[in-house]
């Protein structure tokens, strides 16, 4: 698995780095804006040179008796908007259009925005958010822009990212139900993060937005400086009315610069001049240019006549094409061209000052630039030579290329060339270090059997339990044996992998424990349960009669045992009538035997840690026999108690103490074994509630309730009879609940259960304390009398129990 992990990591480093070098998509936008006193022609849009066309703007309605407000379409402004998208992307089937709300110069802008982000009016917000949705989609564009340029305090700028949380979470909603793709979300902003003392909600517009229009112009205006002024300047050295500055300021706020798209003004502004002769930028002036229509008799002192001091750049070539202008210059240091015609001065951005932003735009890492506006074009003049800007960019196909910029190219190409290979490189060298790491850490294992005289590649089986070999058989014998592993031969699953049926070449069936490449056991856990086998013999342990471990395969040998595990009948409702009550006290009596021998006539004391039902196989004459000795540890015989970090065994068998703690001890198997003697008498699974349906409890719980309420019969599987048996079921309860008690010192120790069940037929026991995991606490000095009333002690010796203490 772990080739596989590394393997698909550095793939994706290698896809990454192509796709850093490979050239990203630019946004290319615009603004078409409709005019219901002019309709503009829609033929005329080149829409080949953009990539987002953005149509302005659509109207809004406020209901005052319901303080509710709608985006609508005007009855004007329908036949225009149906049309908008079937033509423009005819032209240009990969572009996507925008309907943007709001707007300068819309009568709906100043007084009723206000209105929706005002706290009277906003809670109705859902309103508007619903309809933009409705509406953007019932035409057929792509996205939604937010054009409003007018927040007057901090909280209107509150209001504002509230809205744009909400108008990200509607649309994203909106796309999962109708189930295409998620409609943009744009928004245009003034030049710097900041409107006079006020900060756009940087955070919301970062989460929410797609990209943000920067309005990057209308820095002077012929009505609030007589002097001719630099509107749209790139850069400015003695002021900070500059779109580098407050690109700057955009960048330093958190917003990210790719989501920034540049606004180029297709417009100008006009002045009107104090001297013909002096018509430089900053020009003395008396203010606007020329107001009407009616020209003087001298030629030229009455060109770029508008109505608000603003001149598209349509309208100013014809004028300086009319009257045959010829000083039209470039300003590098500002970024911008301007013209005279007699005392007017315009300034404006030609196509030098529009490559140069482009230019500008993609040094920074911008997203795009926004073109203000698409009909003030002339001839498309402008959109063409950004585009081309852009595509020469793009291709790095520009012939006064320098031969720096040859230089990292080339150096580009060898990172493409040197990354893949050095990453190809890597990964054999790290499929290599855990090849010869696995390797080694197989030999080791075959080292340390052979240490312990463990492992042997004969066919015989010797010595005592200090020295008793296990065969070490071939991947091939195995396969042999299992028939290929054959679905046939199963036996088995579970977590650690899969248990097969087998048979060797002498006759002799076997048990083949294959483990998965994902079981939990690994080759400690594998190496621990090959050595504890080896070391032990008993007959109520399971024998392991080999290993094997090649070709990244672990694969243990055990005896077959042909009547399953114990959990194959006790809670099958018919396979349990086959263990009466007689066969069920002598597999509770082989367990006791078996964890006996364990903590007590082995060499060394030794803990299961997950003694359970699935864990007790059954031979020909259904004695019991405890197997999966893969998570047992080794105790010395002074020690009574470790500690870990890794919990291991199953939840429902393992004591409160080391489920919490990590500790576990010899009382540890105890608290297990009463769990599954629970189980025996009564055939219920642990893993279940039990009761009624108002009062269900655990298995242990349930089970001391029942026997504190005299009702310990009711528990029982109701197949047993213990009539003419000595062993009684209730005092096998009585038992079982005194070993799952919560403190490990008041459990009984596996000698003291052995005696009890020796003794049973006059055994007088303690009253169990409520066990571990209930739901009810008590106190737990508190004694619960059993059902005949009385509450006499155990006549076992307890002095022998050892106050438990921490390694």
């Amino acid at each position: 698995m772990a080739f596989k992990d590394i393997a698909i990591l550095l793939f994706f480093i290698i896809i990454l780095q192509f796709q850093l070098h490979k050239s990203i998509a630019w946004i290319k936008v615009g603004y078409w804006q409709y005019d219901t006193l002019n309709p503009p022609n829609i033929q005329s849009i080149n829409s080949t040179l953009y990539t987002h066309l953005i149509y302005g703007f659509v109207d809004l309605n406020f209901n005052i008796s319901t303080d509710q407000m709608f985006v609508i379409i005007s009855d004007d402004n329908d036949e225009q908007i149906k049309n908008f998208n079937s033509i423009v992307k005819r032209k240009n089937p990969t572009l996507k259009t925008i309907l943007s709300i709001g707007g300068p110069g819309q009568s709906t802008s100043s007084s009723t925005m206000e209105l929706l982000m005002s706290n009277t009016y906003f809670p109705g917000r859902k309103y508007f958010i619903e309809s933009s949705i409705t509406i953007a989609r019932s035409y057929g564009f792509d996205g939604l822009d937010f054009c409003w340029f007018w927040p007057s305090s901090s909280q209107e700028m509150s209001n504002l990212a509230t809205l744009l949380d909400d108008w990200r979470v509607a649309i994203d909603l909106e796309s999962k139900q109708v189930k295409k793709l998620r409609l943009l979300l744009t928004m245009a902003g003034k030049y710097t993060p900041w409107i006079e003392a006020l900060s756009y909600p940087i955070e919301s517009m970062r989460k929410n937005l797609d990209w943000l229009h920067v309005f990057a112009f209308d820095y002077y205006e012929p009505g609030t400086t007589n002097n001719t002024s630099p509107v749209a300047a790139l850069y400015d050295p003695n002021s900070d009315l500059n779109t580098d500055y407050g690109i700057n300021a955009w960048i330093k706020s958190g917003f990210p610069s790719q989501n920034l798209v540049l606004g180029l003004p297709f417009f100008g502004y006009v002045w009107t001049l104090v001297s013909q002769k002096n018509n430089q930028i900053g020009a003395m002036g008396t203010g606007p240019g020329p107001k009407d229509y009616s020209y003087g008799t001298e030629a030229g002192t009455e060109a770029f006549v508008s109505i608000n001091s603003i001149l598209s750049f349509n309208d100013i070539k014809r004028n300086v094409i009319k009257y045959r202008a010829n000083n039209s210059l470039y300003n590098s240091t500002y970024v911008m061209n301007y013209v005279s015609i007699g005392t007017s001065w315009v300034g404006f951005d030609d196509v030098e000052a529009v490559k140069t932003k482009v230019s500008y735009a993609k040094e920074r890492n911008l997203g795009g630039y926004v073109v203000w506006q698409v009909l003030y074009d002339w001839n498309s003049v402008l959109s063409q030579a950004a585009a081309a800007e852009v595509k020469d960019l793009q291709e790095g196909a520009a012939s006064d290329q320098s031969i720096g910029m040859q230089k990292k190219k080339k150096l580009n190409q060898l990172i493409i060339i040197l990354i893949p290979m050095g990453c190809l490189l890597m990964l054999l060298l790290l499929v290599f270090t855990l090849w010869h790491l696995k390797r080694r850490k197989v030999l080791k294992f075959k080292e340390r059997m052979a240490r312990n005289k463990i492992g042997s590649e004969n066919n015989e089986e010797k010595g005592d339990e200090e020295t008793r070999t296990l065969q070490v058989y071939s991947f091939d014998e195995m396969k042999e044996a299992t028939n290929n592993f054959s679905v046939e031969n199963e036996l088995g699953k579970g977590g650690y992998g899969t248990v097969y049926k087998g048979k060797l070449r002498n006759g002799k069936e076997i048990a083949v424990k294959r483990l998965s490449e994902t079981s939990s056991q690994g080759l400690e856990e594998f190496e621990n349960e090959v050595i504890l086998t080896a070391k032990l013999q008993h007959i109520n342990l399971v024998k392991v009669v080999g290993f094997c471990i090649e070709n990244e395969e672990k694969m243990l040998i055990y005896e077959y045992m042909p009547n399953k595990s114990l959990d194959h009948y006790i809670y099958n409702q018919v396979r349990r009538l086959i263990l009466n009550w007689e066969k069920r006290v002598q597999i509770i009596e082989g367990i006791i035997q078996g964890l006996l021998y364990l903590q007590e006539y082995s060499r060394l004391t030794i803990i299961h840690r997950d003694i359970k039902a699935s864990n007790i196989l059954l031979d020909s004459q259904m004695q019991p026999k405890i197997s999966d000795f893969g998570m047992a540890r080794i105790f010395k015989k002074d020690a009574v108690e470790a500690n870990t970090n890794r919990i291991v065994g199953t939840m429902g068998y393992i004591p409160p103490e080391y489920a919490i703690e990590g500790r576990y001890s010899t009382k540890s198997d105890v608290f297990s074994f009463g769990v599954l003697l629970l189980q025996i008498i009564s055939g219920k699974k642990n893993t279940c509630l039990h009761g009624p349906d108002e009062h269900q409890l655990n298995l242990l719980e349930y089970a001391f309730e029942m026997w504190r309420d005299g009702k310990g019969m009711e528990f029982m599987d109701q197949s047993l009879d213990d009539e003419i048996h000595s062993c009684k079921l209730l005092k096998c309860m009585q038992i079982a609940l005194l070993c799952v008690q919560k403190n490990p010192l008041d459990r009984p120790t596996m000698l003291e259960v052995c005696s009890m069940f020796k003794n049973i037929e006059n055994l007088v026991m303690n009253s169990p304390k409520r066990p571990a995991f209930s739901a009810t606490e008590e106190d737990e000095n508190q004694v619960v009398n059993i059902p005949n009333g009385s509450s006499e002690e155990i006549d076992i010796d307890n002095a022998t129990i050892t106050q438990l203490v921490a390694r």
